[in-house]
């Protein structure tokens, strides 16, 4: 049987996400939901909505869904969802009799204090490979070259280096969090980030490494070194979203394990066009 969290614990890590999300973009109540919109980016990764309470009965969803909808499309956004699969068991079903499909289901891991693995718990020895902390002090000339590294490892399309307006909006999501860059030879070649919300609990997120450097173990040491930094907080638990079983067996190696599924749910059209 695959290994489960407790629900309790399951519902506390959904309500980190809002509780970051909130920190992070424009809030928009549309019962019970609340939608997520960051202030200029329109990538579906940072617009999303997700579920007021865990295990609730929903009942008739469809007019709240319908503004959902209309809210996303007068923002040029896709609607989406992002939430733990065990806290809204009922949800999916209803989001598919509704239009939106499954995006992904990725593996919902956690790495309790204690549990990090690596040389007394520092990142697995990598050569040549250094990690550069960053936090909302840091110069925004540095953060805007953390988005830069971070988008070109996703692939995600970015025709212009970062400006100045978007490493300010990193600076500001931080909060008590922060950023890592990796070099190797001096060259950044990898991201990742802890968000850090309350009830000592916080989240691993932008792990990624340009793809000629992949395959090496930089995700692996760059996990681990993020999850090192966190425990010397005032943190006792780090989770992530792994996108898949390959993805999940690098943060294997940095001491997490499978604790659920978090859903990721959209609708297949793109967003209407803005009115001439």
């Amino acid at each position: 049987m695959e290994p489960t969290a407790s629900f309790d614990l399951l519902a506390r890590i959904q309500a980190q996400m809002r509780a970051v999300a909130c920190r992070q973009y424009e809030t928009v109540a549309v019962s019970p939901f609340t939608l997520y919109f960051h202030a200029t980016d329109p990538l579906p990764y940072f617009n999303y909505a997700i579920p007021d309470a865990a295990a609730v009965p929903y009942g008739d969803l469809a007019a709240p869904l319908a503004r959902l909808r209309e809210e996303f499309q007068t923002r040029r956004r896709v609607p989406r969802f992002e939430f733990v699969e065990a806290s809204s068991p009922a949800l999916s079903s209803t989001l598919e009799a509704h239009g939106f499909i499954l995006e992904n289901r990725a593996q919902l891991m956690v790495c309790p204090r204690g549990s990090e693995r690596g040389s007394e718990g520092s990142a697995p020895a990598v050569a040549g490979f250094e990690v550069e902390a960053l936090d909302a002090r840091t110069p925004l000339e540095k953060l805007a070259l953390f988005l830069d590294v971070q988008r070109r490892a996703f692939g995600l399309p970015s025709l212009n280096p970062a400006t100045r307006e978007e490493a300010r909006s990193l600076s500001d999501s931080l909060g008590d969090g922060f950023a890592l860059m990796g070099r190797i030879g001096g060259r950044p070649v990898a991201t990742a980030m802890i968000q850090a919300g309350g009830d000592g609990l916080a989240e691993l997120v932008g792990v990624a490494t340009l793809e000629e450097f992949r395959r090496r173990g930089i995700g692996a040491a760059l996990s681990s070194e993020a999850v090192r930094r966190a425990f010397e907080q005032d943190i006792s638990l780090v989770f992530l979203s792994a996108a898949d079983a390959r993805a999940g067996r690098v943060y294997e190696a940095a001491g997490f394990s499978t604790a659920g599924h978090s859903l990721f749910y959209r609708t297949p059209e793109n967003p209407a066009p803005s009115p001439d």
